[in-house]
């Protein structure tokens, strides 16, 4: 670890039985972007929060899946509600429908998220507009445990457009991209089911990238920054 990294990382007291769990999580290795696309997990998350201030709003739902080998894993999933003491506004309920009752009866958010943390491992994580993603559960992690997010992310909203453009969906939200390819999200704004239906997605977009003769992470990543430098501020909040 660099002096910057230890200079700059929160400090955070944790009971010692979490603390070991996060120094393990740390010890893990890193996704290895030569990976070959054939062989590699990533995954898939989604979030649901109190607003769409990235920095500022309140993280309440976390959901996620796995896809490895191209593969979408059945039973592999993760799905979490943090605890509030202050459920969030009507209007923000009216969206993703997580009720007062729910919001003031969920995980402990330190517990959600090293939930999340040793489901999701070191690997690439992936979600549409992964930007406000990483924001959020990066804030979210350095609050509650004290570390920062590494993961590498991909960015479908990024990537669809870069691998399909006879679509013609740059800067569309998920659910064009889900009617494009006959696909849907059984509830819309959970993040469990948008989780899913995004890694539904992104098994097409990888079955794109083998055809298109991509053949590890790091291009698939390459591919997506080449995407976010001809078409910049298409990673806004919310899918």
């Amino acid at each position: 670890m660099s002096f910057l990294t230890r200079l700059f990382r929160p400090h955070v007291e944790l009971p010692e039985a979490l603390a070991q769990r996060v120094r393990a999580w740390r010890a893990l290795s890193e996704a290895d972007e030569r990976a070959p696309l054939a062989a590699a997990r990533f995954a898939v998350v989604d979030v649901e929060t109190s607003g769409l201030d990235a920095r500022r709003d309140r993280l309440l739902a976390i959901g996620a899946v796995v896809v490895e080998a191209q593969r979408l894993l059945p039973g592999h999933g993760y799905a979490a509600f943090l605890r509030a003491a202050t459920p969030s506004s009507r209007e923000n309920i009216l969206v993703h429908g997580i009720t007062p009752h729910v919001q003031q009866g969920g995980d402990a958010p330190e517990a959600a998220l090293m939930g999340f943390l040793e489901f999701a491992r070191r690997d690439v994580l992936v979600a549409y507009h992964a930007n406000f993603d990483q924001t959020v559960l990066d804030r979210a992690v350095r609050i509650q445990l004290g570390v920062r997010l590494l993961n590498p992310w991909i960015d479908v909203a990024q990537l669809a457009p870069a691998l399909v453009p006879e679509a013609h969906l740059v800067n569309r939200p998920l659910d064009d991209w889900l009617g494009y390819f006959g696909l849907r999200a059984h509830v819309r704004h959970s993040a469990a089911s948008d989780a899913f239906a995004t890694g539904e997605l992104m098994l097409i977009l990888l079955a794109r990238a083998a055809h298109q003769g991509l053949t590890s992470v790091g291009q698939l990543r390459a591919v997506c920054e080449r995407q976010q430098r001809l078409r910049p501020g298409g990673g806004a909040g919310g899918v």
